[in-house]
């Protein structure tokens, strides 16, 4: 089998690195390119049930046939879920949880419930990694890229790097870490950091400049 190879990501193994062999349950919400990352879980974490999520149905089409040319198809459940509403997990059911620029998607009120029930569905002393865009990022400084921010949902529309329009919810390291605080998570570490990102899902074309990340690491 010839194996799909994907640009490294400094985040990516920093998240990784904070798996435990011994975990049983791990969700990913919003599955990385290809399943990489979902990948490298199972690797890891031999005796683990991974659940991948995402509401992208041709990036979860795409990860799926990376996934099942591994055989973990068995390991890794992929499906299309939408974490700012309500799921049928149980209280306290996983070890981890893995968000890798993902949340900064989601609105204000959208972030809100999906930290809320990330807070219900992780164990105790259970894991959850965050990274999300900054509010520093370069993208937002060009002049005229700003199309809209509504104060009401705390999404910023702009033109990207691409001159395509994007829609997120900025925020500092120090203000994500007070909503999760909200939800009575405990900080580990968080950092704001830069990397390069890539601006396709297949990982071929590296941004112009670096990306400005937040990095968050808590427990319940």
């Amino acid at each position: 089998m010839k194996e799909k190879v994907f640009k490294k990501s400094k985040s990516e193994k920093r998240g990784l690195k904070l798996l435990d062999m011994n975990y049983k349950n791990i969700l990913s919400v919003g599955i990385s390119t290809g399943g990489s990352a979902e990948i490298m879980m199972a690797k890891i974490c031999p005796n683990a049930k991974i659940i991948a999520t995402t509401i992208d149905e041709k990036g979860l089409k795409f990860s799926n046939e990376q996934i099942l040319k591994y055989e973990l198809n068995q390991q890794i459940e992929t499906k299309i879920e939408d974490i700012s509403k309500k799921t049928n997990y149980e209280n306290n059911y996983f070890d981890f949880v893995y968000a890798r620029l993902v949340l900064h998607y989601l609105d204000k009120k959208q972030l809100e419930d999906a930290l809320c029930e990330i807070y219900r569905i992780l164990k105790p002393e259970g894991k959850f990694f965050i990274v999300a865009r900054s509010k520093d990022e370069w993208e937002l400084k060009i002049p005229g890229a700003i199309i809209n921010y509504d104060p009401e949902t705390n999404l910023t529309t702009y033109h990207n790097q691409s001159n395509t329009i994007d829609k997120r919810q900025f925020l500092s390291k120090e203000e994500f870490c007070s909503q999760l605080e909200k939800y009575n998570f405990k900080i580990l570490r968080s950092k704001a950091y830069k990397e390069y990102l890539y601006t396709d899902y297949q990982r071929t074309i590296r941004s112009k400049k670096a990306n400005s990340l937040i990095e968050i690491v808590v427990k319940k």
